[in-house]
Formats: structure tokens, sequence, C-alpha cells
């Protein structure tokens, strides 16, 4: 090659750089640091593992005295929650500067599920054995009202301005809870095996899932009243409403599927395949990206909501059955609880037209048979 023949070759590969530095060609940005903590309960191991997001390791292991089955965070006061299965240290309380335990205290005969009321100092918790629904004051740390409910409780939820529960209940039916009054003013016959309860943003209506006759019951709350029933070709488990309230996702466990309910005229829209066993459900901020934890296929669905269509299947660990996002949807995070790990998926690596990069991110291990866990900012 001549002299000026390599100067102009050299002069082409310059500038192709220069285009390519300048215009990112199918590159991506990099993934920016979350500064903040996922705490990982591990119930095999009696332990929160504390997940610092700037470097994606374990920098703490809380132990707790008894086998943890929920995780609340409540940034407000620097704290989360963590229920367990009962006893003397049924509730602990993580102080979230210091990670560390700060307390722990009796909650319930046999502690099912807890709710932290939004803008309140109340968190509410449901009593399997007493069949009750209680609330804790989180400044006295005492009991602050309480409702018996008539039958062992399943799940429930809170109108956001926690004027009214709707709670699921092992008789087939729902409870609607008053709880400036804490009274139940309704108990409505929904069928066999409620579910998740999911109440609508604007509080009036709660969805509730009814896994033996494989539909969606629709509630009036403040009528105690049922208003629909919506059905499904698959049983359902998780539910969770978009970000903007207008549709809820429901995962249907048995057909692999996820169905989609209008929120406000109960219509259900063509359902979307997911993977096999498909469990809990999460939605971007942006109400663009849907994820679904496929427990059987050890896998992560995910869906591009307007378009109906599936971006990208994700191999995880084995069983995931729980997905977070981080709040600046950068990350998902999936709990394995057969594998004991976190999988951490990155949001900007899923396929958009032609790109396509690895979105498994890295591999955290957490403990024994992890089932929740809860993101909070430092």
């Amino acid at each position: 090659m001549s002299k000026a023949g390599g100067k102009c070759a050299l002069g082409l590969a310059v500038a192709l750089a220069v285009i390519l530095a300048t215009s990112g060609g199918c590159r991506r940005p990099r993934g920016t640091a979350y500064e903040g903590y996922a705490f990982v309960a591990a119930a095999g191991s009696s332990s929160l593992a504390v997940v610092d997001l700037a470097s994606f390791s374990v920098v703490r292991q809380i132990r707790l005295h008894s086998r943890p089955a929920q995780v609340l965070s409540d940034p407000d006061r620097g704290a989360l929650y963590v229920m367990s299965e009962g006893g003397p240290a049924g509730l602990s309380v993580i102080d979230a500067a210091r990670l560390e335990l700060k307390r722990s205290m009796w909650l319930a005969e046999k502690p099912v599920r807890v709710r932290l009321a939004a803008g309140s100092q109340r968190l509410y918790a449901l009593d399997g054995k007493a069949q009750l629904l209680k609330a804790l004051d989180l400044e006295k740390m005492a009991v602050g009202g309480e409702v018996r409910l008539g039958a062992p409780p399943v799940d429930f939820d809170l109108s956001p301005d926690a004027r009214w529960a709707a709670v699921s209940l092992a008789s087939g039916e729902v409870a609607v809870v008053n709880l400036a009054e804490w009274k139940t003013t309704a108990a409505i016959r929904v069928g066999g095996e409620p579910g998740a309860v999911a109440v609508r943003f604007d509080g009036r209506q709660a969805f509730v899932a009814n896994r033996k006759d494989r539909n969606i019951a629709v509630i009036d709350l403040a009528a105690g009243r049922l208003l629909a029933y919506l059905p499904l070709d698959a049983r359902p488990e998780a539910l969770r409403f978009k970000p903007d309230g207008g549709e809820l996702f429901v995962s249907g466990g048995d057909a692999n599927v996820v169905v989609i309910v209008s929120a406000y005229r109960d219509e259900i829209d063509q359902p979307m395949l997911a993977g096999a066993e498909p469990r809990d459900i999460a939605i971007t901020r942006d109400n663009r990206l849907l994820f679904v934890a496929n427990s059987a296929a050890n896998t992560v669905t995910v869906m591009n909501i307007d378009e109906r269509r599936v971006l990208a299947s994700v191999p995880v660990g084995e069983e995931p059955h729980r997905v977070a996002l981080t709040p600046d949807d950068q990350y998902a995070l999936v709990l394995n609880r057969k594998s004991g790990d976190v999988a951490v998926i990155r949001t900007a690596a899923l396929p958009r037209g032609r790109d396509w990069l690895q979105p498994l991110f890295t591999m955290i291990p957490v403990g024994s048979e992890p089932v929740d866990l809860a993101i909070q900012p430092r």
C-alpha cells in the first residue's frame, strides 16, 4: 500500500472511531449506581441480608430471632419492619442507617400479612389464629385498634387514605372493614379460595383473586357489595396495578400467562404468554415494562406493556418467586428461593429494536430460602 493510501485508510479509521464514539453506535450507557440497599429476608437462615446496590454485594447479615416471612420499608422513619412466623419476635424493627436490629416484639399469634398505611404512623397486621385485623402505632409501639374477622384471613389491602381494608378470608368471603370505626361493614361471599387483594388507587373498589373459581371478584367498598366477577382462563396469583392505576395485571399460575384487567371498565384484555408458573409481577414507573417471575421455568419474562409483546426471557436462579425494581428503574431484583440468591437484571440491556445486550448483570448469594425483599435509599 502506498503512503497516500495508508494515510487515507488511517484517516477513515479515525473518522469511523469518532463517529462511533460520539453517536454511541449500538452501545447503551452504562448503568449508574443506585445509592441504597436491598434488605432480603432469608427464611432458611433466619436472617436479613443487606445488599449494597452500589457495589452489588452483601455488606451485612442481620440475625433474626425467628424465620422471616415479609419485609416492609419505612424510609420516613429510617426503619424496616420484618414480619416473622410468630412468637415473641413476630415483628423485628431494623435501623436502616446502622444496619442493625433495633428491637423485636410480639405481633400476633400467627402473623399472616403486614402493610403500612401511606403517610400514617400505623402498621396493619393480620392474625391468622386469632382471626384479627389489628393496627400497631409505630410511635408508641402499641396496638392502636383491632377487629375480629370471623374466619382465618388470607390477604388484605388498604385504601390509600387508610379508611377501608378489604380482607380475603378462608371461608370464601371478603370482609370490608371501616378502619376509622374499627368495625366490619360487610362480609361478601365471593366463592372458593379467595387469595390476593388489591384496592384501586381511588379507594373505591377492591379486586380479589379467586383461585378455585378462576376469576377476579370486584367489590364496592363503601357500599359493601359485589359488583362483578371477571372470568379468567387461569388461576390468579399475584395482582399488581400499573403505577398510573389504569390496568391491573394478574399472574395466571397454572396457565403460564399474565392477564390484563381494565381497572375502570371491568374488561379483560387478551392474556400474554409468560413462563411456567408465573408468580410475582413488577412494573416500571413509566408504565412501559412488565417483569414476571416464572417459578417453574427459572426465568423472568419481560414484556412491553403498550405493545403487548414479550421482549425477553431472562434465565435467573432456581425457583424465582419475587421481583422488585429499584426506584430509578435501572435494575430488577429477582429472589430465587431454591438457589438462595438474588438475580440482578439491567433494564437498559433489554432489547430495543435490533439492539441486544445480556440483561442478567450478576447473581448475589443472600442465604437459604429468600422469601421477600424491600429496597430503601441510604
